[in-house]
């Protein structure tokens, strides 16, 4: 799944931390297999969540984990996302 957003230039710095905290809660999940934030080079407002999980279920689970709740919940009030995109592993 990938999740796109774009910050305002004075909630970067507090976007950038909050999202260190849930992607260290996030990789200690079960069934995570990959949770990363990339940032464009040449506008650094603009972030991707790039995240791979092994089922629905382990996706849907941590969309209840107290930290990502908290902290999509602060997310939300600081950035503008776009909706997520999910893909299927083909090969």
């Amino acid at each position: 799944m990938m999740v796109g957003s774009t910050v305002p230039t004075e909630h970067l710095d507090r976007v950038l931390a909050l999202y260190d905290r849930l992607v260290t809660e996030t990789r200690k999940e079960p069934g995570c297999t990959s949770y990363e934030l990339l940032q464009r080079e040449d506008d650094p407002r603009e972030l991707m969540l790039v995240e791979e999980w092994e089922s629905q279920e382990h996706l849907d689970a941590h969309t209840r984990t107290s930290h990502f709740v908290s902290i999509v919940g602060e997310l939300d009030q600081l950035e503008r996302a776009a909706p997520a995109l999910i893909y299927n592993q083909v090969f």
